[in-house]
């Protein structure tokens, strides 16, 4: 064997420790978890609490029952803003808000006070400036404790690629002992009650929380329209009350020269034979 294949046959040996490695790490993780919904590679599980560097474990207050209304309309209202500059968007989209939250109740009505709920889903998010959609994957940690909802997220809105190895590029969920990676950021809720962000990926919902209320749709008054005047008779001169009356005013007309002969006495007969 030469130097150049001694190397090598070193380098596919260390590569494949580490694959081996990441599988028992992998598998580890799995024995210490309990998946309790799967979909390809979406995932509802309880797993251990973490344990801290130090100090004693706070455990949780679980089981807990939540609404689907209340967790629905939590995950609806969290907002982040993906990088630097960019504008704010919606988190989850609403066909992962549905998939998601009774998988996430079912884990808080199961999970013991010494487990932690985690979660991946996949939703398609707009790309290539919206002429597109990449599905895209959100993982986090779910947990209750003293009257508020937790969520820690681990990855955000992160491109789902099949060809990735899951045990080089595992879907991590959130920590309480590391911030996440990314340049993401959770975003407040200013000026609603109930709402805390902990942390750039961290945040909770108090028992008190209440869905943003959707503004009313604006409907357009319509004046209505103005009732058409009732047709009035064309008013025209008031005819004389009696036959000598019109007859003078016939003969006015024909002294003056504004009627014709022929026009006088054929007027002149009407009013006669209407008498």
């Amino acid at each position: 064997m030469n130097m150049y294949q001694g190397t090598r046959a070193v380098r596919l040996f260390s590569v494949a420790a580490i694959v081996v490695s990441l599988s028992f790490a992998v598998v580890a993780q799995a024995a210490g978890s309990r998946q309790l919904w799967h979909s390809r590679e979406q995932f509802v599980a309880l797993e251990p609490l973490e344990k801290p560097s130090s100090g004693s474990m706070q455990t949780n207050d679980h089981p807990v029952e939540l609404t689907l209304e209340k967790l629905t309309a939590i995950l609806e209202s969290i907002d982040i803003r993906a990088s630097a500059g960019g504008k704010p968007e919606a988190l989850f989209t609403k066909a992962t808000v549905e998939v998601i939250v009774p998988e996430l109740l079912n884990g808080l009505r199961l999970a013991t006070p010494t487990e932690d709920v985690t979660f991946a889903v996949i939703g398609l998010h707009s790309a290539l400036y919206g002429l597109a959609k990449s599905p895209r994957v959100t993982t986090g940690r779910v947990f209750y404790k003293d009257g508020r909802l937790s969520i820690i997220f681990g990855l955000v809105q992160q491109e789902v690629r099949d060809r990735d190895d899951r045990r080089l590029f595992p879907f991590t969920p959130g920590s309480r002992s590391a911030v996440a990676p990314g340049d993401w950021t959770l975003l407040p809720q200013t000026g609603r009650s109930g709402f805390s962000l902990v942390r750039k990926d961290w945040v909770t919902f108090s028992d008190e929380w209440l869905a943003p209320v959707a503004p009313a749709p604006v409907v357009e008054q319509k004046t209505p329209p103005v009732p058409a005047a009732a047709a009035q008779p064309v008013k025209t001169a008031s005819e004389p009350r009696n036959p000598s009356e019109r007859l003078t005013i016939l003969n006015e007309l024909k002294n003056k020269g504004l009627i014709t002969e022929d026009e006088f006495r054929t007027k002149r007969l009407e009013i006669l034979n209407g008498i």
